[in-house]
């Protein structure tokens, strides 16, 4: 936070406006105090909304003399809140930040605090006299900062020091990770059909911890269930029935037209991609995924053997693999799965067999995720695509280059 905020000295204002000073406290208890200066007489109206623009208080006053004012507001319910008013064609709000509860959700007028100066800037009738929260300089000042991490409201570190003018005050936030615990506030997602995944957080990103498995859009449309993979356009998801791991486990596969249904094919840098994943999710991007990399990479606890690119045993579940004898890959049956995300080896559909089932390759041994992420110089229209993947006999998760008519896995992640 700066000094500059845009809001003078009370006590240096000749007030042309109406005007609402930040409540105090803030956050609060349920109950906090806000001062609201009119140049003019006349009706006002003074509005609490919460952060979906619900409105929660209302109050219109008539008549009220210029000068300042003082309101009062009761919340009932934790939150975050605007504070507004509105006069003659003007208004003004400010945020408010509510932890407790007031038992109402009111506003009310506590008392007229004076007339705003019009030639002495000096005027005991300056809200800066009135309030009981004074300030001068080199008074011992206290600054907290409120930020929402992972849905979570989280208090920064305090500073405390002499204020002595125009300064800049630093406020750290000190937030404990939650590695491979479900999402703060979406420890679960519903799809289309019904399915419900679990969640993980691992960093900063929420992401499924299950294979996708709908055989709808996020739009209610079916997709085809399909046999063959010789069509780039056409969405399909393919089921191989036979696998011996569950669904709820391996998912479908999907081609990519299926895994981004309604995006620009025509565009080498999509967005607004949403396909099958539920509103508020989405099929991530290669940078997406490669930012999983680069922090598992950072956290020695997601090692292997020391090796910062081992990371393989620490995002795969220890069963269904394929066993192999060489120690940090996913074969030995020793994945540790320290993040959560419990990949399992689904593998990949492909168009290269006459009889259908004999296009389902790698299963027990591959896992394959879709990107957005056109391979670079690809063709729009057919990809490839940058993918994931992770093979039972390495310790790495790699990048790797999928044709859209392929069918893989889909993990989604939150927005």
């Amino acid at each position: 936070m700066h000094v500059t905020t845009g809001i003078d000295g009370v006590e240096n204002t000749n007030f042309s406006s109406l005007q609402l000073s930040q409540n105090m406290p803030n956050p609060f208890e349920g109950t906090t105090y806000a001062n609201l200066a009119l140049a003019v007489a006349g009706d006002v109206t003074v509005e609490v909304t919460d952060i979906t623009g619900r409105i929660v208080a209302t109050r219109s006053f008539s008549s009220m003399q210029e000068g300042v004012h003082q309101l009062r507001v009761n919340l009932s319910t934790a939150g975050v809140y605007f504070l507004s008013a509105r006069q003659n064609g003007q208004s003004t709000s400010v945020k408010m930040v509510n932890r407790g509860n007031g038992g109402v959700d009111d506003i009310a007028i506590t008392n007229n605090m004076g007339t705003v100066a019009s030639e002495s800037p000096k005027s005991s009738n300056s809200p800066k006299y009135t309030t009981p929260y004074t300030f001068h300089v080199g008074d011992q000042m206290e600054f907290i900062g409120y930020a929402h991490i992972h849905g979570e409201v989280v208090e920064s570190e305090h500073v405390v020091q002499a204020q002595q003018g125009s300064e800049e005050i630093v406020l750290s936030f000190v937030y404990e990770g939650t590695d491979a615990q479900p999402c703060p506030g979406t420890p679960t997602v519903t799809d289309y059909d019904g399915n419900v995944y679990n969640t993980v957080m691992i960093g900063t990103q929420c992401w499924m911890k299950e294979n996708m498995r709908t055989t709808h859009f996020s739009n209610g449309d079916s997709i085809t269930l399909g046999y063959t993979a010789t069509n780039y356009s056409e969405p399909y998801y393919y089921d191989y029935f036979f696998s011996d791991i569950p669904l709820e486990k391996r998912g479908y596969l999907y081609n990519w037209p299926a895994a981004v249904h309604g995006m620009d094919t025509s565009s080498s840098v999509p967005s607004g991609i949403q396909g099958i994943c539920p509103a508020g999710w989405h099929v991530p991007s290669w940078g997406e995924w490669d930012a999983l990399r680069v922090y598992l990479g950072s956290k020695s606890e997601f090692h292997c053997g020391g090796c910062v690119e081992c990371i393989a045993p620490a995002l795969c579940d220890s069963v269904y693999w394929t066993a192999f004898s060489g120690s940090c890959t996913p074969g030995n049956l020793t994945g540790n799965n320290a993040t959560g995300f419990s990949v399992v080896p689904a593998g990949y559909f492909w168009g290269g067999d006459s009889d259908p089932y004999q296009c389902y390759n790698a299963s027990g041994n591959r896992a394959d995720f879709w990107s957005t992420t056109l391979s670079s110089g690809s063709d729009v229209q057919t990809g490839p695509r940058y993918t994931l993947f992770i093979q039972y006999y390495l310790s790495n998760a790699a990048m790797g280059g999928v044709f859209e008519n392929h069918g893989l896995s889909v993990r989604c992640l939150r927005d």
